[in-house]
């Protein structure tokens, strides 16, 4: 994009670049009002346009000096990671799991996520080996027949294991564990379409030649 010398720019967290990025001050509006009775308040909208990927963000700023209110609110809101664009692949049960997932995450509802991410596994799990009992009956099935290995299998239990701390301990996991626990489900639900894929490039690749 064309960049104007003249515009404001200011610094805001960009929810596809993930971080924070110069933005362009696109528009603003403000709104004030006047109370017969209590502190007077002013509105502010703003829409800020990324530099770099050209996202638009917009910005409700309330502020009211009388009772030292200073208070902004991003729409859509600041979020740390996105949902990967192969959720569309994914049975409907999965992928709106999935999403639903995200939403607890992006509403900073750790606990939540965390027990998303369990209730995706054994989704997961069902729609490979169907309903055969519990979370080790299921881990040990997959390992048998090959779905996962021995060493994934370690991997995974650890995800499971801060579900269960979640449910059942009370855990509330930082934000660092929380993103370790979702790349560890999401390298687990993404075989689902690799495998998918596999078997497509499968068909569509030429066979060897025989050689005489």
């Amino acid at each position: 994009m064309k960049e104007d010398q003249n515009a404001r720019v200011e610094w805001v967290h960009c929810n596809q670049c993930l971080r924070n990025t110069r933005h362009e001050v696109v528009a603003e509006r403000s709104l004030e009002e006047q109370e017969d009775v209590g502190p007077d308040w002013a509105t502010t909208y703003t829409m800020l346009e990324c530099r770099g990927c050209g996202g638009v963000t917009l910005r409700r700023r309330v502020v009211s000096r009388a009772v030292d209110v200073d208070d902004s609110t991003y729409y859509p809101p600041p979020i740390s990671r996105q949902i990967p664009r192969w959720q569309y692949e994914l049975p409907n049960e999965l992928r709106d799991l999935l999403k639903e997932t995200y939403i607890a995450l992006h509403a900073g509802s750790h606990r939540l996520a965390i027990m998303g991410t369990r209730s995706l596994v054994d989704l997961f799990m069902n729609s490979v080996l169907g309903d055969i009992g519990g979370f080790q009956q299921k881990l040990g099935k997959l390992v048998e027949n090959g779905s996962l290995s021995k060493r994934n299998r370690d991997v995974l239990e650890t995800a499971l294991e801060a579900g269960h701390a979640v449910l059942h301990r009370g855990h509330k996991p930082k934000t660092d564990d929380v993103n370790v626990v979702f790349d560890i489900v999401e390298n687990l639900l993404q075989t689902m379409v690799l495998k998918k894929k596999s078997e497509d490039l499968k068909k569509t690749t030429p066979g060897r030649k025989s050689s005489k």
